[in-house]
């Protein structure tokens, strides 16, 4: 024989609202007899035993319709769940008052079941009044934690597909650099071999700070600024003397925690972008330090290459900086809005003095939410 399954709480409903909603209707017992009892002759334990009975039964019916109307929310539509409202509040007020009945019946309390019927259809109004209370309050507490699921499912929508997309630009950006790291080694193999091993054993540090940095959503700034060191050796031992670098960065900033990858993109296109194309070289600045309002820091690559100072939207070169290739300024933006939104920042700007470009990141130190 299969026996039904009762569950607790109802469906629609925590145990804290449930537990609550039991406490509330036997103080309301307790209250209604308190004041029963000083108005007639009646013994207030007698009144109590009664009230707590019929609210017992009222709460039985409140668990029914609960449950009912929340294991239907998303198959019936509004016209039949009020209709199946409107019915429990009839029905459970002819409930209510008829119990009351039966109970003064049993007891064989003539004189109180006399009072009951006399008053019959005042008792009845104030069920379906108070049964109307509870079926409004009812609703508005299952509307608004259907609200509160809803929104944590956006929410969790939300950040898996951000975690899908950063892991998207993630593996975009690893590929190139791979790329970019070969190329080097395949320049310095032939003419000088000694360099070459050098420079493999730097790229097997760089790929396996890469491969490891994948894992984390952060690593700490002085993990990426040594990342970012040995990068630019490698591009060091293929440019030689065209190229100089200077890292500097405040002592207290180091083990804030920053995106991984971050910073190389950009040093990368100052290269690529900047010095590369001209004759002598240059040299790459980078800085960290705090962003004045104390909220997070700012990254600043500087170049004194070619620059876009002239005719920085028209100019090639500017709109290679301004849009990138899709891998290098384009991914580490994207990555940014991902991860901080609108709190986050990457500028780009041409030196005047000197030429070149200043790229600066603003990295909050807070994720967005």
């Amino acid at each position: 024989m299969i026996y039904p399954t009762i569950m607790f709480p109802p469906q629609g409903m925590t145990t804290r609202q449930f537990i609550l909603l039991w406490i509330v209707l036997m103080l309301y017992a307790g209250i209604q007899a308190l004041f029963i009892a000083k108005e007639t002759s009646i013994v207030f334990v007698w009144v109590l035993m009664h009230n707590l009975f019929v609210e017992h039964i009222r709460f039985a019916s409140i668990y029914g319709i609960v449950h009912l109307s929340w294991r239907h929310k998303d198959s019936w539509r509004m016209a039949q769940h009020v209709t199946i409202y409107a019915a429990w509040v009839f029905a459970t007020s002819l409930l209510l008052i008829g119990a009351e009945l039966g109970i003064v019946m049993l007891w064989k309390q003539e004189m109180a079941f006399q009072n009951i019927w006399d008053s019959k259809h005042w008792i009845f109004l104030q069920h379906l009044l108070e049964n109307l209370l509870i079926i409004v309050v009812s609703i508005v507490v299952q509307y608004r934690r259907e609200l509160i699921e809803r929104e944590e499912r956006e929410r969790t929508l939300h950040y898996l597909n951000t975690q899908m997309e950063l892991a998207t630009l993630r593996a975009q950006l690893n590929p190139h650099f791979l790329f970019n790291a070969l190329n080097v080694i395949n320049a310095l193999i032939q003419a000088n071999p000694d360099e070459a091993r050098r420079v493999l054993q730097m790229v097997s540090d760089l790929l396996r700070y890469a491969l490891q940095s994948n894992k984390r959503e952060t690593v700490l700034l002085y993990e990426e600024l040594s990342f970012v060191r040995k990068y630019l050796a490698i591009e060091h031992a293929r440019f030689g003397k065209r190229l100089e670098y200077c890292i500097e960065a405040d002592e207290s900033l180091l083990h804030m925690p920053i995106p991984p990858m971050i910073i190389q993109p950009l040093v990368e296109n100052a290269i690529k972008h900047g010095i590369s194309p001209k004759t002598t070289g240059g040299k790459v600045y980078i800085s960290v330090i705090p962003e004045p309002t104390g909220k997070g820091i700012v990254i600043q690559v500087v170049d004194n290459g070619v620059g876009i100072r002239n005719t920085p939207l028209q100019h090639p070169l500017a709109q290679q900086y301004l849009d990138s290739t899709g891998i290098g300024l384009a991914n580490t933006a994207a990555r940014l809005q991902k991860l901080f939104g609108s709190a986050s920042a990457l500028n780009i700007h041409g030196n005047n003095a000197e030429g070149g470009v200043t790229v600066q990141l603003l990295i909050p130190s807070k994720l967005h939410t």
